[in-house]
């Protein structure tokens, strides 16, 4: 009996000593690594501009104030250029309107664009929220479709309160990056603000 007991302490010891064995050779066959991974960002540069067409040929515009007269209508060409990595584009603009002494006049939006009629091209830009979303991703060195090509002021709304005055157009554009960014320029993510 006395033998069988030290058999077993003796399988007991040579089994730990295997095992120790086993998990310090297991332990030379393990390894760690790390991955680094940079992720550039693209660049986002883009133009507004705004042109007016004088004898058939498109031009510079000569003064960002416009002189309102009723029932008539004034170029403005507005477009957008990018200037580097492929983008989504959308614009908005706003106007307001300054008296002979050049203080605005406290006129809203809504009530100004009864005065001051532009007319988005709806094929090439779509309206969401106060925004025109150029419909197509623009490739660096393309120009969008212009927005609008005129400003008209109506004879109708137009009263005394507008004579003597000055319009100013103000054009906003945004751009966000085209890559892994969704499909249509009202869908993606990542516009300011």
């Amino acid at each position: 009996m006395k033998n069988k007991k030290r058999k077993i302490l003796y399988v007991a010891v040579v089994a730990i000593c295997l095992s120790i064995l086993t998990g310090s050779t297991l332990a030379y066959f393990t390894t760690t690594d790390t991955a680094h991974n940079v992720i550039t960002s693209g660049d986002i540069d883009i133009e507004v501009v705004q042109q007016e067409l004088q004898g058939g040929v498109l031009q510079p515009i000569a003064s960002a104030q416009l002189r309102m007269m009723p029932s008539t209508s004034v170029s403005r060409v507005v477009s957008v250029t990018n200037k580097a990595e492929r983008a989504w584009v959308r614009m908005s603009y706003s106007l307001t309107v300054y008296d002979g002494e050049e203080q605005p006049l406290p006129l809203s939006q809504e009530e100004l664009r009864k005065v001051v009629l532009i007319s988005p091209d709806a094929e090439q830009w779509t309206l969401q929220d106060g925004w025109w979303y150029y419909n197509h991703d623009l490739k660096t060195g393309e120009s969008t479709a212009p927005l609008f090509e005129s400003v008209t002021f109506s004879g109708v709304h137009m009263n005394d309160v507008y004579q003597g005055c000055t319009v100013e157009l103000t054009v906003t554009a945004q751009a966000v990056q085209y890559a892994h960014n969704g499909i249509r320029g009202q869908e993606i993510t990542g516009w300011p603000e």
